[in-house]
């Protein structure tokens, strides 16, 4: 998935802000820091969802016969792939 650098920065001063009104954090970093740790922690879960999709795509590629791309065969063998590359690398949850 693909977002914006703005809504990035946008959903960071969010997280920032939920984290500013809860009794059980305690800042021990600059505000600003703690906001693009957020921004590039965002961007490398989105970029791992992006390669996880990747795959997924490509394993249906690869089969024998075309599926076409948004029939229910073509998003269950999606849902199967992705879900194989996630417990490949996060394990089992």
């Amino acid at each position: 998935m693909k977002w914006s650098h703005e809504r990035l920065i946008h959903l960071s001063h969010l997280f920032l802000e939920s984290l500013r009104k809860s009794p059980r954090v305690e800042f021990r970093e600059e505000a600003n820091e703690i906001r693009l740790q957020i921004v590039r922690t965002l961007k490398r879960e989105l970029e791992r969802g992006g390669e996880m999709e990747e795959a997924a795509r490509r394993k249906i590629a690869s089969q024998k016969r075309r599926i076409p791309e948004g029939s229910p065969e073509w998003d269950i063998l999606f849902q199967k792939y992705y879900e194989e590359e996630r417990r490949k690398r996060f394990g089992p949850q």
